[in-house]
């Protein structure tokens, strides 16, 4: 019997098994990162943020109480919401509350007057931290709808006002 053939046997598979134990190692003990998944989870969050808004834009009267439209219509632009938790948003922060059960939001209007150009808190939840998201949606505001709604904008009889709704979007 040729001892040289089962030596070089013996040799191959230690060495097949030298090759597989290290190749498994290297890969069970490295994590792989790729710099995509926290842009990832940004577009998510981004996507569920603009997806609120659009469902509270383009909900029929019966599936809510107010659309989006209607509760900026009623907004009383000469306050501020403070952050202890006062807003007179009480209906849109409830339906974005359903909407948006395991985020933090806050929600600021932004409107021209007078040439001037305003960002009023309507909603304040908390402070955002470094990877919220801006949501937006503009709404258009006419002196028939703010009537409507009982609101208190200032806009004229031909007057036509867009109101840009910021919906500031994190995860704690």
């Amino acid at each position: 019997m040729n001892e040289d053939a089962q030596i070089h046997t013996i040799e191959g598979f230690a060495a097949a098994a030298l090759m597989t134990m290290t190749a498994l190692l290297v890969t069970e003990s490295t994590v792989i990162i790729t710099p995509q998944s926290e842009l990832s989870l940004d577009v998510q969050l981004q996507e569920i943020a603009s997806d609120a808004l659009v469902v509270l834009d383009s909900a029929p009267d019966t599936a809510i109480e107010w659309n989006l439209s209607e509760s900026v219509a009623a907004w009383d632009p000469t306050s501020e919401a403070t952050p202890d938790g006062s807003n007179n948003l009480e209906v849109l922060d409830s339906e974005l509350g359903e909407l948006l059960p395991s985020l933090v939001y806050n929600v600021d209007l932004a409107y021209v007057e007078n040439g001037d150009l305003m960002v009023r808190h309507a909603i304040i939840h908390g402070t955002p931290t470094e990877d919220s998201v801006v949501a937006r949606r503009l709404v258009t505001l006419s002196n028939e709808t703010v009537e409507a709604a009982g609101g208190n904008w200032s806009i004229s009889e031909n007057e036509i006002r867009v109101v840009e709704v910021r919906l500031i979007a994190w995860q704690v």
